[in-house]
């Protein structure tokens, strides 16, 4: 994948599983994302849990069944990274992308590692926001993955609130000040933010019109089955209508901000 991919021409589409579960998942997956017009295939491999004892995700078998995906397709490929022996991992099986999830958003030494490990070939690592990381601090902890690979994207994935309603409150704002503060292109995880699957395409509605770079969205073949967050992802069909919305929204880069 060219590393180039988040610019000023192309506002990029994130999409597939919240967790890798099983091969023919991730084919299905992978294929019917690259037919609707995704850009990228995401899917947890290695799951970080609040409890320890609830699943996990299928570990490094994963990455076989991600690997073939990109085979058959063509597609890029992403997932998350949570300690230096899945960076190894992951760069080993050539991904094009890697992510660093909000509870490790201030894991400076984390942090730090993945930018040293992806400085040659400049691997572009997305960085999602903490939990309750204000504005200095998400900017702080991108510092630390910038300063060796600057091809660094924010994501913006929801803060903590008070309302039981949602999962998190997309905060918006604070995003667009951290585009414009950065520099960086700056991408919207609709799925996190929200928690329930009918605000996905409002909510990416506003993340294009607004200005941001791309849309991060959880994509199931079956979600009611979906061994974690299913109540958060959509399906193949839901994923075609909303790229089919989405391609009617003009890329608001052009007016709110110089491509």
């Amino acid at each position: 994948m060219n590393k180039e991919i988040f610019n000023e021409k192309k506002w990029v589409v994130i999409a597939g599983p919240c967790a890798a579960e099983n091969r023919n998942q991730i084919l299905e997956s992978a294929t019917e994302i690259k037919k609707t017009g995704g850009d990228i295939l995401r899917a947890g491999i290695w799951k970080p849990r609040t409890n320890p004892d609830n699943w996990q995700g299928s570990g490094d078998i994963a990455i076989d069944w991600m690997v073939e995906a990109k085979k058959n397709t063509g597609i890029p490929i992403s997932t998350e990274v949570k300690d230096i022996r899945t960076i190894d991992i992951a760069l080993c099986a050539d991904f094009d992308l890697l992510w660093i999830g909000s509870r490790n958003a201030q894991n400076y030494a984390l942090l730090e590692e993945i930018g040293k490990q992806t400085s040659d070939k400049k691997i572009p690592i997305i960085l999602k926001r903490g939990f309750s990381s204000s504005l200095d601090e998400w900017i702080g902890s991108m510092e630390y993955i910038y300063k060796n690979n600057p091809n660094v994207i924010l994501c913006e994935r929801g803060i903590r609130g008070f309302s039981p309603d949602t999962r998190n409150i997309l905060d918006l704002q604070t995003a667009y000040l951290a585009k414009q503060q950065s520099g960086l292109p700056v991408v919207i995880d609709v799925s996190h933010a929200a928690g329930r699957s009918d605000l996905i395409t409002p909510m990416a509605i506003a993340a294009k019109a607004v200005g941001f770079d791309g849309l991060m969205v959880e994509v199931h073949p079956t979600p009611a089955t979906a061994k974690t967050d299913s109540k958060q992802q959509i399906s193949l069909d839901d994923f075609d209508r909303l790229i089919q919305t989405l391609n009617r929204i003009p890329d608001s880069r052009t007016i709110y901000g110089k491509k």
